[in-house]
């Protein structure tokens, strides 16, 4: 199992875990879970981590109609994405539109200074591929 698919497993476990707790199910308690795995997952930017996250929360959960069903199955795909592109996995980024794609590489930019240089040209070598600046 590689990391992408090990953060898969992880949201569903999650989603699992809190649809088992006994009280009714709080999908946007569970979606906060998803984001705090998605920091923990991505150590090394932080910052951009916390930023994509919270993107994701208010781009794709807050404003969703099927809020105690969240993470849905697409806006799953489009963390796992989001995953994918911070583990340099550009083939598995599909669920992202060309609007994330623009969002994220301005996230990427204000958040530029907090990164290792490394993984900012790897980022913007593919954002510049995306056509996202």
């Amino acid at each position: 199992m590689d990391s992408i698919q090990k953060f898969e497993s992880d949201i569903a476990k999650t989603k699992k875990h809190e649809r088992a707790a006994g009280s009714a199910y709080d999908g946007e308690k569970t979606c906060r879970k998803v984001c705090q795995l998605f920091e923990r997952n991505n150590p090394d930017c932080q910052a951009l981590a916390v930023s994509w996250a919270n993107y994701w929360m208010e781009k794709y959960i807050l404003p969703s109609q099927e809020l105690n069903e969240e993470p849905t199955e697409k806006n799953t795909a489009i963390i796992v994405a989001m995953q994918a592109l911070m583990d340099n996995e550009v083939s598995l980024t599909d669920a992202l539109s060309q609007e994330d794609w623009k969002e994220l590489c301005s996230l990427t930019n204000y958040e530029s200074e907090e990164m290792d240089m490394d993984k900012l040209n790897d980022l913007m070598i593919i954002f510049v591929d995306k056509n996202a600046l």
